[in-house]
């Protein structure tokens, strides 16, 4: 069976050996701004069409108000409606954090923690005095448009007979389950796929009273559910062909951040794990600072999921556009599901 990726193997990363553990520096050009990206050619965004079939949309785009009380000590949502009075017209003023809703992260919002460096080796000096590796460079580009792959964990376990699980909890998600989950579904992964990973979050938050809302964002060490911050994880990832990876949860991977780590002695790459995860996730480093792939957090997947369940179904276009900021960090995925 051919590989599912023209990526090399993982075994080969970094790329750039002169730079952090895992890079993939260079597999694009010397001066790349899109990442993975680059792979969403023509071919395969026309492929990725062909799953429109039923032209029934669903937006994945949690309110922007939600969380009440965002976690990581970041503000909440403002808006305020101007009139233009004695006209009848109305304008609207926003101020929010790109990261405190549904949002993509762009490729200026996490380094490699140790090494100081963001994706294609870029310094904090370059990206505080240039547009270099901006989130509109995505949009100038189409935006992310592709086809998505729709993994359930809540359903996943409530068909195993296995326990329920409650999202606002600090549990990982390994490797061997997320490919058991894919396995389930039925589809094989292909290059240039997004994946679209529910773990109840956005469901379990909405059932939370105001005052237990305020104690969910005081919490010192912030509590979700997410994927395991392991090589195993992100080998998944990579040799899977993904370009994007987003779920309904604040951070992706568990928070907070506990690593596996499968090598001998506790060595991987001539860093120690505890160098590695130093300052942060280690699927963050390498998605976004080593390979391009953006990471999209609280996307609401909660009519999405039952629309893939109710058909069987575990695909579907998706389009997203991200706000067009010059040299911007994040934006709201303005994302839209279609079967």
């Amino acid at each position: 069976m051919p590989p599912i990726t023209t990526r090399p193997p993982f075994s080969s990363l970094p790329l750039d050996k002169n730079g952090p553990p895992g890079n993939a520096w260079g597999l694009y050009g010397p001066n790349d701004e899109l990442g993975a990206l680059n792979l969403l050619t023509p071919a395969i965004v026309k492929q990725a069409a062909q799953e429109i079939q039923l032209g029934e949309r669903v937006s994945l785009d949690w309110y922007l108000n939600l969380p009440t009380y965002p976690s990581f000590n970041r503000p909440g949502f403002k808006w305020r409606l101007h009139s233009k009075a004695p006209r009848s017209v109305n304008d609207d003023f926003i101020d929010i954090n790109t990261q405190s809703s549904s949002q993509w992260d762009g490729l200026r919002h996490y380094g490699y923690q140790k090494a100081k460096q963001f994706y294609g080796g870029r310094s904090q000096a370059e990206i505080e005095a240039s547009d270099v590796i901006g989130i509109d460079r995505w949009v100038q580009a189409g935006g992310i448009t592709t086809r998505a792959v729709i993994l359930d964990y809540p359903r996943y376990l409530e068909k195993k007979g296995l326990e329920s699980v409650y999202a606002l909890q600090p549990k990982s998600i390994p490797a061997e389950v997320l490919k058991d989950m894919l396995k389930e579904t039925g589809v094989e992964t292909r290059e240039g796929d997004m994946l679209l990973l529910r773990t109840g979050f956005t469901r379990d938050y909405e059932a939370l009273g105001d005052t237990e809302r305020k104690a969910q964002a005081a919490k010192p060490a912030a509590e979700f559910l997410g994927v395991e911050s392991s090589k195993d994880v992100l080998q998944w990832i990579w040799e899977s062909g993904f370009v994007a990876v987003a779920g309904d949860a604040p951070s992706f991977e568990m928070s907070p951040l506990v690593g596996k780590h499968n090598e001998p002695g506790g060595i991987w790459k001539g860093e120690s794990w505890e160098e590695e995860m130093q300052g942060g996730g280690l699927v963050h480093q390498w998605c976004l600072a080593g390979w391009g792939v953006t990471i999209g957090e609280m996307f609401d997947l909660e009519r999405l999921c039952e629309k893939a369940d109710s058909l069987s179904r575990y695909t579907c276009f998706v389009s997203s556009v991200p706000l067009k900021i010059p040299g911007g960090v994040a934006s709201p995925p303005n994302a839209v599901a279609i079967f």
